[in-house]
């Protein structure tokens, strides 16, 4: 993530980073597939639809009554339906299956995009879902983000003048720690420590139209906020790998998620993407 938007990585990036992490690519084949779609990830990141036709305040979540994940992608035409994976999210995991690949309702005005659609036994919580095959599943978590007291946070990421809700806020995820503080009227930074070392730091700006005077950003109700990413999940392969936190970026038009994973130590993005939503 940079600035204030989330910037697609190109799938030649992505591959390199995942070879660096360890993290080999995933392919539908793993799951007795035809023709597989790629992934720079290990596994695919969906996410939970909802049967709410007003939608929900997490605008990524697609309304669908007849699937309970959705995939962004146009790369799944050729696999098989009835193809099982398996989907974590929420402290859940179960088994998947492919439903269909086509154009579904998203945003407003009868806008469409291009989604793979799963069906499960019961509906996951609001959020992302992991994708895996059963093969890279076994000791696959799922985390569900736990608001962290500010006292907690080290000195260093966060000092003793800026703990306090009105400019700071911060979450717990296995080894993960996440932190947002106030760095200037219309900025954010935004920092993660594995395991209590830092290993990712950037400053996101608020989108606004009125650049010459933009609107604050108002701590602690800053989920939502155009332009700055804030957390929603978090995964882990296995109790020696670090949770891979997925954030979501919302704009005027358009709704944005990125997946950040540990790469030799430091946290970066190894997928991401931004979704048309609606004319602003």
């Amino acid at each position: 993530m940079s600035g204030a938007s989330v910037l697609y990585k190109s799938f030649a990036k992505n591959q390199a980073l995942q070879a660096s992490a360890n993290q080999p690519q995933t392919s539908v084949a793993q799951a007795n597939s035809t023709t597989p779609p790629q992934s720079a990830m290990t596994g695919w990141l969906g996410f939970a639809t909802t049967t709410n036709k007003n939608g929900t305040f997490l605008r990524l979540l697609p309304v669908n009554a007849d699937a309970q994940v959705a995939l962004f992608s146009d790369a799944w035409d050729q696999v098989k339906p009835g193809t099982s994976l398996v989907g974590l999210a929420g402290g859940i995991k179960q088994q998947v299956k492919f439903r269909r690949s086509q154009e579904e309702p998203f945003g407003c005005k009868n806008n469409k995009t291009k989604m793979a659609t799963f069906t499960a036994a019961k509906r996951f919580a609001e959020g992302p879902v992991w994708l895996l095959p059963t093969n890279l599943a076994k000791e696959a978590k799922s985390f569900t983000l736990q608001a962290l007291n500010l006292s907690e946070v080290p000195t260093n990421v966060l000092p003793v003048n800026k703990r306090k809700p009105s400019v700071a806020r911060a979450w717990k995820a296995g080894g993960a720690t996440v932190v947002m503080q106030k760095q200037s009227k219309d900025q954010v930074r935004l920092s993660i420590l594995i395991n209590s070392r830092i290993a990712y730091n950037s400053v996101e700006k608020k989108l606004d139209f009125q650049d010459d005077n933009p609107e604050p950003v108002k701590f602690p109700k800053i989920d939502g906020t155009p332009g700055i990413p804030f957390p929603i999940g978090a995964f882990q392969a296995n109790a020696k790998s670090a949770p891979m936190i997925v954030f979501w970026q919302p704009g005027y038009e358009g709704q944005a998620y990125s997946v950040l994973a540990s790469v030799k130590g430091k946290m970066q993005e190894v997928d991401g993407n931004t979704i048309y939503f609606c004319a602003f």
